[in-house]
């Protein structure tokens, strides 16, 4: 069966995702074991990427039948070394940062990052990778982002779990069409369900351009700008449950008191990490946001099948810009409520076919954009995934994610883990500083984001 990817896949195809387990200890032929049992139950994870030369769109060949015990690649190694980052017990009231480790531990250097290199050397869609060390065990799993999400990697997730754990589970369903694509051909060709072009196109026009030569070069001399110049690292903040219910509690009740709407817990956390990251500069530079948002949901009024899509189904959202007096001037709801309706602006059919046109009328792809003057964010919140929900059958020590061959400045990766919250994020190291000294105050009940 040739099972066809969309434009989205397309738009990610030169990128990997790995996420990664710190665990106390691992078991490598019961992980491999159930590994291979949910390839072969869900045969989709047994194909292979073949790209359509006359489209350049790809699929997946997928075996029906057959032996796949061999398309699962599952590698492991033993060291007598400790993991190059400390590991830093976690629970509901912990505010900490914390160091990511090398990728190397949870992702042998085989596994391809773009779906053209997973077909020129017929690589396994899933991997999973083990590195046992002398005070742990990293396990990562890893796949193509031109064909998984946040949520249909925790499908796989969630799917290795069951059989890790003798639970029943049912393979996503898998076809010879492509519902996405399907349904944005259709939107696509269609009248405008709106009237006049959308408030929240306009921002997303102004902070995405065509992925032309120029832009490529810009957002690469500012990604070296930032890498070498400004320091930028990957870390993290954890922020516990309790931690994290109080802070949402006390915005939400401002909100309900304003009458301003609804915002969610994503909403804070975004909020806080721009105010805390922020605290003390005053420069002139406006700061612009992109936010991955899912459109399965509204996507279900006119497909049932959409709550079960597995491959990329994501489009953008851009806040309108601010500036850093208004970051600093403004309070956490407020924030949270310019965030929130930013993301409902952009969850419904009439945007999704507004954004759809404009893309097409650009060439088809979009990316974000660098200027003088202006830093970009972008904010994806995977919660919908439930990446932390598998249980190994040893106790789960850290939780990471990457995005590979690199990770972009001021790029923000939003799960949870234990209950709590965990904020990877790639920012320049007078922020992360800056983020270290909130995370402090917090612990003493200090708090200057408020």
């Amino acid at each position: 069966m040739l099972v066809p990817l969309s434009t989205l896949d397309r738009n990610l195809e030169r990128s990997s995702i790995t996420v990664g387990y710190v665990i106390k200890s691992v078991d490598n032929a019961t992980l491999e074991a159930a590994g291979k049992r949910v390839v072969d139950k869900w045969r989709l994870l047994a194909g292979r990427l073949e790209r359509n030369p006359s489209t350049s769109m790809w699929s997946i060949r997928v075996p029906l039948e057959g032996e796949v015990s061999d398309r699962l690649q599952f590698t492991a190694s033993k060291l007598a070394v400790e993991l190059d980052a400390p590991i830093i017990p976690v629970d509901a009231t912990s505010s900490e940062i914390l160091v990511r480790p090398s990728l190397k531990y949870f992702r042998h250097p085989s596994t391809p990052s773009s779906v053209s290199a997973f077909s020129t050397s017929n690589a396994p869609i899933l991997s999973i990778h083990v590195t046992e060390l002398s005070n742990c065990a990293c396990v990562g799993i890893s796949v193509p982002h031109g064909v998984f999400d946040a949520f249909g990697l925790g499908q796989i997730i969630q799917s290795l779990d069951a059989e890790l754990n003798g639970k029943a589970w049912t393979p996503p369903p898998s076809s010879e069409t492509n519902i996405l694509q399907e349904t944005l051909q259709e939107l696509t060709a269609a009248a405008p369900l709106y009237t006049k072009e959308p408030a929240a196109l306009v921002d997303i026009q102004h902070e995405l351009v065509p992925p032309s030569l120029k832009n490529m070069v810009a957002i690469t001399a500012d990604l070296a700008y930032e890498y070498l110049w400004q320091k930028a690292e990957v870390k993290a903040v954890y922020l516990g449950e309790n931690v994290v219910d109080d802070m949402v509690r006390k915005v939400k009740d401002e909100v309900k008191r304003s009458g301003t709407g609804f915002v969610s817990t994503g909403d804070v956390i975004v909020a806080w990490l721009l105010k805390a990251a922020y605290l003390g500069e005053t420069d002139k530079n406006t700061v612009w946001g992109t936010t991955i948002v899912s459109i399965r949901g509204p996507l279900e009024e006119k497909n049932p099948a959409f709550n079960s899509y597995t491959h990329n189904g994501i489009m953008p959202c851009c806040p309108p810009p601010l500036s850093k007096e208004e970051i600093a001037s403004k309070s956490l709801a407020e924030l949270a409520v310019i965030h929130r309706k930013a993301v409902e602006e952009v969850r419904n059919i009439p945007f999704i076919q507004a954004y759809n046109h404009w893309v097409a009328k650009i060439g088809g792809a979009a990316m974000p954009t660098r200027r003088r003057g202006a830093e970009s964010w972008v904010f994806s919140n995977q919660i919908i995934g439930h990446l932390d929900g598998i249980d190994f059958g040893s106790e789960m020590k850290a939780f990471w994610f990457w995005n590979v061959p690199f990770t972009a400045d001021h790029s923000v990766i939003l799960n949870k883990f234990k209950g709590g919250y965990i904020i990877v994020a790639c920012l320049r190291r007078s922020r992360w500083e800056a983020v270290a000294e909130e995370v402090e105050r917090m612990k003493k009940g200090e708090n200057r984001v408020q």
